[in-house]
């Protein structure tokens, strides 16, 4: 019981900074690596010198490759800022349809698909949001359609980052564990088209527009499978994403789009696409690090938008020292990890969940993962707190990746109900001080999708035998 407490111990500290105390991510996350390390040395004999290689370990993959990731892709969307390159982009959905209900599939779905790839960190909540409220949304209706859209594609987020420091933490192979994060969420991520449209118009909507959120669906989910399964973890999102819009597009007032402009606009997406694009095509020995790729690519974006060397590199410094928090986050959450592994925190507590849930785990791996997603606010984070403990938990391969897949599932589905997530949107729709009224809200969106979510979990342990 004792080593039991032991273990839990920095993860109650980090939800309790989090969720009670209300402190900000880095000193909860500064708290609960203190306190893991305290009773790691103090309790369970772990040596200095393992801790301290913990520390390290943690700090260098945190820095690269995951926040190299992190900022090269943050930096492509700064100089979209820089450059006017968002009002344009804003500007052409809006010319598509006058349809609401079209236009939050469009915005909230396609376009907010698309920034989750692109970046991450809650620029696929706030950006799409901000568009819906200037177009004359509801903001309470225009947060929760970004909040349910941003869902179950956390997994693919940012370059695919939350994906790779899962296979990291779970060594498990991360073209397979790709595909099968893909497969397991069909379900859960097809309802959200849906949900946007009841959130919108309620069951008018539903019944009048279906075939349309149909669509939208099948434009994102066949890309989405098809790169996971076949190019890895960076573009599903982003294919999904542009092949959306253009679907929606063509079936929107394309003909008031200016060509040029727009694709003056997209420039540095664009280029960041197709270099990513080649890369997953090549043999894995010829292939760079993401963010090196994703940073070069930006860069020759910027300069075709006409953006100096010298400004881009301000853009550059702007953007580390606006998320060196995060970063710094990051590096402590990871070296928390692996020094609970090193200790065998991880092992006691898998040992613990498998006792309690016995042959019923696959019903509650993904409420592991959305408890993840909701204390941290991030699909990273919740994998490294908890991406290799649900691996352990699997008795075979399949399930080792399995239940790693359920984790990054719950953890995207934990972040609708997040406080980070519903402070950001509603920051962006002007509803400072409106957070209890979205979250009772998404609440409603959050059950059934959990729900779906466990049960596609239930059914493929089941297949997998």
């Amino acid at each position: 019981m004792l080593q039991l407490a032991v273990a839990a111990a920095p993860i109650l500290v980090l939800v309790a900074m989090l969720a009670v105390c209300k402190r900000p991510a880095y000193e909860a996350a500064l708290a609960a690596l203190a306190t893991g390390a305290a009773l790691a040395m103090g309790v369970l004999g772990l040596p200095l010198k393992s801790f301290l290689l913990c520390t390290l370990g943690g700090a260098k993959t945190g820095l690269f490759p995951i926040g190299l990731v992190i900022v090269a892709a943050l930096f492509t969307y700064a100089i979209a800022e820089e450059t006017g390159a968002i009002v344009e982009i804003r500007s052409g959905l809006s010319r598509l349809s006058s349809d609401p209900r079209f236009f939050a599939l469009l915005v909230a779905w396609g376009f907010g698909n698309f920034m989750e790839g692109m970046a991450g960190f809650g620029t696929a909540v706030a950006i799409p949001c901000a568009i819906l409220v200037g177009a004359g949304f509801d903001p309470v209706k225009a947060v929760l359609c970004c909040l349910v859209a941003n869902t179950t594609p956390t997994a693919f987020g940012s370059v695919g980052v939350p994906t790779m420091v899962l296979a990291g933490e779970t060594a498990l192979e991360l073209s397979r564990l790709s595909a099968v994060i893909a497969l397991l969420q069909l379900a859960a991520t097809a309802l959200s088209p849906f949900f946007i449209l009841f959130i919108v118009d309620g069951f008018r909507g539903l019944r009048e527009k279906w075939a349309l959120a149909l669509i939208a669906d099948v434009a994102f989910l066949v890309p989405w499978v098809l790169c996971a399964a076949a190019l890895g973890c960076e573009l599903p999102n982003i294919a999904g994403g542009i092949v959306t819009m253009a679907v929606l597009a063509l079936m929107g007032d394309f003909r008031k789009l200016d060509g040029k402009k727009q694709a003056w606009a997209w420039l540095p997406f664009l280029v960041v696409v197709a270099v990513l694009g080649v890369s997953a095509a090549l043999p894995k020995a010829y292939k760079l690090s993401p963010g090196i790729l994703i940073l070069a690519a930006a860069c020759l974006g910027g300069l075709g938008q006409k953006l100096k060397p010298a400004r881009l590199a301000v853009l550059l410094i702007k953007t580390v020292r606006k998320y060196f928090l995060a970063l710094l986050t990051i590096c402590m959450v990871l070296a928390l990890a692996k020094t609970m592994g090193e200790a065998g925190m991880t092992a006691t507590l898998a040992a613990a969940l498998v006792k309690a849930a016995g042959n019923a785990y696959a019903a509650v791996a993904t409420l592991v993962g959305s408890l993840g997603g909701f204390v941290t606010g991030s699909g990273t984070s919740s994998n490294v707190l908890f991406g290799a403990l649900q691996a352990s938990v699997g008795a075979g391969q399949a399930e080792k990746f399995l239940f790693a897949a359920a984790n990054v599932m719950g953890a995207g589905i934990g972040k609708m109900l997040c406080p980070q997530s519903i402070v950001l949107g509603c920051a962006a729709a002007g509803l400072a001080g409106s957070e209890s009224l979205v979250m009772k809200r998404a609440f409603r969106y959050f059950v059934p999708v959990l729900a779906v979510a466990s049960a596609a979990t239930v059914v493929a342990r089941l297949v997998c035998g």
